[in-house]
């Protein structure tokens, strides 16, 4: 575990610096999806007569919305065809779930965040339908007390409303979670929204982009995050 930001507020002493929640991204955070999304955008483009998609392309824009995936291909797309094509992706995506991983430890890291006593959100960019049958499916839906998809919010992640949403739905404040994801849309969420941040390099987010977000911590793996509930969850002294 590598402490980036000792500063930060959620290492000085006092009650109220304590964390009660935290908020998990999924795609690259608790499973390895970049097969799955690659292969599922890249059938659903071709079946509605468009060209495909390389998977290069996929990892670029993991993090934003379904539709930045498909405006990366087909800029000129309409709603109509948007819409078309997001339908068509949630009916093909379970088709080629046998592609998704749980990543290692993440089932232990949920199951640790519960033991303490955590509220826990998983907020993700992907639609709440998909979100929530992929986390049924891996087992982990049970750990959530809220899951928040892209239609929940008028804006996404790097914006921090679906992080403060999901915390008002935990009868949170935003300062009393810590948010844990792969991607710099994920710390800067969390950030802009005075959350605690843990970036995990488990996705295919370059090292660079996340140091240059600053988070609060930098894990290799979802086995350091006990640790970080001890640091945050945990009064120090008293």
């Amino acid at each position: 575990m590598k402490l980036l930001n000792k500063a930060c507020q959620y290492h000085l002493p006092g009650k109220d610096a304590l964390i009660r929640g935290a908020i998990f991204d999924l795609d690259g955070t608790l499973v390895d999806s970049t097969e799955t999304i690659w292969r599922t955008s890249d059938h659903t483009l071709k079946m509605n007569g468009f060209r495909g998609i390389d998977r290069k392309t996929v990892e670029k824009v993991m993090g934003l919305t379904i539709f930045d995936l498909f405006l990366q291909v087909e800029p000129d797309l309409n709603e109509a065809q948007k819409r078309r094509l997001f339908e068509d992706y949630k009916k093909s995506y379970m088709n080629f779930i046998r592609h998704t991983k749980v990543l290692p430890n993440a089932c232990e890291a949920l199951e640790d965040a519960r033991s303490r006593g955590l509220k826990m959100a998983l907020v993700t960019t992907k639609s709440r339908e998909n979100a929530e049958m992929i986390s049924k499916f891996f087992g982990m839906r049970k750990f959530f007390d809220v899951v928040l998809g892209f239609e929940d919010t008028t804006e996404h992640k790097p914006s921090p409303e679906p992080i403060s949403k999901a915390a008002f739905l935990l009868d949170l404040k935003p300062e009393a979670v810590v948010v844990v994801g792969d991607t710099e849309m994920d710390v800067r969420a969390g950030r802009r929204a005075g959350s605690a941040t843990v970036a995990v390099t488990t996705g295919v987010t370059p090292l660079e982009r996340l140091l240059r977000e600053k988070p609060d911590y930098l894990i290799n793996s979802l086995s350091e995050m006990p640790e970080i509930f001890r640091d945050l969850a945990e009064p120090q002294g008293r």
